[in-house]
């Protein structure tokens, strides 16, 4: 299980994302370019959350 939060990211923002690789980076994705307007790579969101 993969989790995302927003804030991790310099983002002053309380959404979480938690599942399945692929679900996270699919809906944290979408979060970011439809509320912040910042739009990441997919391979891009992979890594970060591999390596955190």
């Amino acid at each position: 299980m993969v989790k995302a939060i927003c804030r991790d990211y310099g983002f002053n923002c309380d959404f979480i994302c938690d599942g399945d690789l692929d679900s996270v980076v699919t809906n944290f994705g979408k979060h970011c370019t439809q509320e912040h307007g910042i739009e990441y790579q997919r391979e891009t969101l992979m890594k970060y959350l591999l390596n955190k």
